[in-house]
């Protein structure tokens, strides 16, 4: 019979393999005898013992102890915070408290965009039953209240598995299963809390904006945040919401205050034993803006009632303090409703939205880039005044037109035709501003038969630059445009053509390839109005605390000092004044009758098809009053047609009011 040993099974050898000893060469003879019986041979010590087997053991050890060194790492350092989290997911509860995003006030403190409570369903997958039927039905219990499928509850409750197994339920991050959730609903959510321990009812604050939605694309809305955004910032969860557009975006971090909450410990029943941890929701800081809002109304009303008069689909509007840069008001139109963003817009409204011809989610204001039209011509007139090109008495022969000749083929012409093609007679700096004169201004700027000094292309392509004109103003919204101020080199890259007279001639009255927007007209009209200082614009004014204390404030930021003389800007404010008041004047004479300061402003026509089968578009910019400006406007209405013919009347009653009814009005 084999015998058993720690090592593993020996045959037996007993008989052949014993050691014979001689029992008269030590002491160990007498031990052995006085033991054993007397008939009995006693076995003497052992020789020298196999090695094999030890070693066998230590292979088996070692590469035990290997895989055990191997787990503990990979449990302990790869997949530690991992288990941690699930460990103490099995004994500790997290309840996130929403921070309140901060308000937004118009100056007058006016309240823009406010919080209200919405109720969210958030599902924790940690928490979930591991066992699959147990799974579903708690998908079902939640699927009959919130009346979804119980195939949309598994797939967003579980959207962190890239496999469907148990094992993929360890994500400790709440998953939203339903936004906005009706009272009702979530009262019943609420209720059943205790037998849907993986389920959860969240309070999360969104916006409520004003019923108007008068500054719908400034303000922007808020949206759930989405994977890239959770990616680039971490503090953010799958359910928090952000600033998406406007200044919700622009100001997020300002607006966003910090989330509460508590760490509950609980027993294996998942009731609550003890709180770990709490900690207050701390509020956003609130947003005071340079908006007037009742000024901001009446330019909505003023440029709809045109709208609607010329059957005009798109325009916009802009009013700025010329000492300051704050923006009183700013109008986008067609409009939209941003509640139906920070609520969850449908995918049809939001098509609906996209496919309008008004193009109501795109900020003209900002982000339009438009040929300028005769509004640009102070600016060409005060850099020809600066360069010495003309005094304020040079006379101008305005004939209707341009007859230039090629210089290398005299039988080929170009006609280069005002906007008068019957001429307006002789014109000097201030009537050819109040007339609009295109061909005092072609010549000017490129030339023709004996007026040899002129500013040419890169004097006049530096002036509008220094106008800021070809850059962003800098405001604080995002989504700018730069607008354009072609450069030869930019026509050559652009199109591979060379440079014309006839290019210098369209863009000195703002045609051809030259694109500005609304505010940065806006702030290149108010340094012609405030002596030249190109200031920053800002919607912004001051930034408070939950308690209304002030944090920051926003003032005046000058980007440059347009290089033109006090004299010179004196002469073209003169132009701009003769526009409104003098009776050859573009915009004459009906605001002198309703508006009850002295007004000066420049039409302006802008073609955009060179077939003249599509309208020009309308602009009107005005500032007042003329001897101490106080606000500057711009307003611009796409395909309308003359400057003077809606632009200037929407101007001319935003302006009445303000000075009747409104902040300029005498108290």
């Amino acid at each position: 019979m084999a015998h058993k040993s720690i090592f593993g099974y020996l045959e037996d050898s007993a008989a052949s393999d014993k050691l014979k000893v001689k029992r008269s060469m030590s002491r160990y003879e007498e031990w052995t005898e006085a033991i054993l019986p007397a008939d009995a041979e006693a076995e003497g010590p052992e020789g020298e013992t196999s090695r094999r087997p030890l070693l066998a053991f230590g292979v088996v050890a070692g590469v035990a102890l290997s895989i055990l060194l191997l787990r503990l790492f990979s449990l302990q350092v790869v997949a530690g915070d991992e288990n941690l989290a699930l460990a103490n997911g099995n004994r500790i509860r997290e309840r996130v408290e929403r921070a309140p995003r901060g308000m937004i006030y118009d100056r007058n403190k006016v309240v823009l965009a406010r919080n209200q409570a919405s109720f969210d369903v958030t599902a924790v997958p940690q928490l979930l039953p591991t066992d699959e039927k147990e799974r579903r039905k708690e998908y079902e219990r939640v699927a009959s209240m919130l009346g979804l499928p119980v195939d949309e509850v598994a797939k967003r409750a579980e959207v962190t598995c890239k496999v469907k197994t148990p094992g993929c339920l360890r994500s400790p991050i709440p998953q939203l299963i339903a936004a906005g959730v009706d009272r009702d609903k979530a009262l019943l959510i609420d209720q059943s809390s205790g037998s849907l321990p993986g389920f959860a009812l969240d309070v999360n604050p969104i916006r409520q904006y004003a019923d108007e939605n008068l500054l719908s694309v400034f303000l922007g809305y808020t949206g759930r945040v989405s994977p890239e955004e959770v990616k680039s910032n971490p503090t953010y969860g799958p359910t928090d919401l952000i600033g998406k557009l406007g200044l919700e975006k622009q100001y997020e971090e300002v607006l966003r205050g910090t989330n509460g909450g508590e760490r509950t410990e609980v027993d294996a029943t998942g009731r609550p034993v003890r709180v770990l941890a709490s900690r207050d929701p701390a509020p956003g800081d609130n947003l005071v803006l340079s908006i007037d809002q009742s000024l901001q109304r009446k330019m909505s009303e003023a440029l709809r009632t045109q709208m609607t008069r010329g059957n005009i689909k798109r325009g916009a509007g802009i009013a700025v303090n010329p000492k300051t840069g704050e923006v009183l008001a700013a109008v986008s139109l067609p409009t939209y409703d941003n509640n139906e963003f920070s609520r969850g817009i449908g995918e049809a409204s939001y098509r609906a939205l996209v496919n309008d011809p008004g193009q109501p989610l795109f900020n003209k204001v900002l982000s339009g880039a438009y040929p300028s039209g005769s509004v640009i011509k102070p600016m060409t007139a005060s850099a020809a005044l600066q360069e010495k090109i003309v005094t304020a008495n040079t006379i101008i022969n305005d004939t209707g037109q341009l007859d230039v000749v090629n210089p290398y083929d005299n039988s080929i012409h170009y006609i280069y035709k005002g906007w008068e093609t019957s001429g307006l007679g002789n014109v000097n700096l201030f009537s050819a501003i109040a007339r609009s004169s295109d061909i005092y201004f072609y010549t000017i700027a490129g030339g023709f038969t004996n007026f040899t000094r002129y500013l040419g292309v890169e004097k006049l392509t530096d002036w509008y630059m220094k106008f800021g004109f070809g850059a962003r103003t800098g405001v604080d919204l995002p989504s700018e445009t730069k607008g354009r101020v072609p450069t030869p080199e930019w026509k050559k890259k652009f199109s591979g053509d060379p440079w014309y007279t006839g290019d210098t001639y369209n863009i000195s009255v703002g045609q051809g390839d030259i694109l500005t927007s609304p505010i940065q007209m806006a702030m290149a009209t108010a340094a012609v109005a405030n002596g030249g200082k190109l200031l920053k614009p800002h919607f912004v004014s001051e930034v408070t605390d939950a308690n209304g204390k002030t944090v920051k404030k926003y003032g005046a930021e000058t980007i440059r000092q347009v290089p033109v003389s006090p004299e010179n800007l004196a002469l073209v404010r003169q132009g701009m004044r003769d526009t409104i008041q003098k009776p050859y004047g573009t915009a004459c004479c009906f605001m002198e009758k309703e508006v009850p300061v002295p007004v000066a402003g420049k039409t302006g026509s802008a073609e955009t098809d060179p077939n003249n089968k599509v309208l020009p578009h309308s602009w009107f910019t005005s500032f007042s009053p003329y001897n101490d400006p106080k606000i500057v406007t711009v307003v611009l209405f796409e395909k309308a047609g003359e400057g003077s013919q809606f632009a200037a009347p929407a101007t001319r009653e935003l302006l009445r009011w303000y000075y009747t009814e409104g902040a300029g009005a005498s108290r």
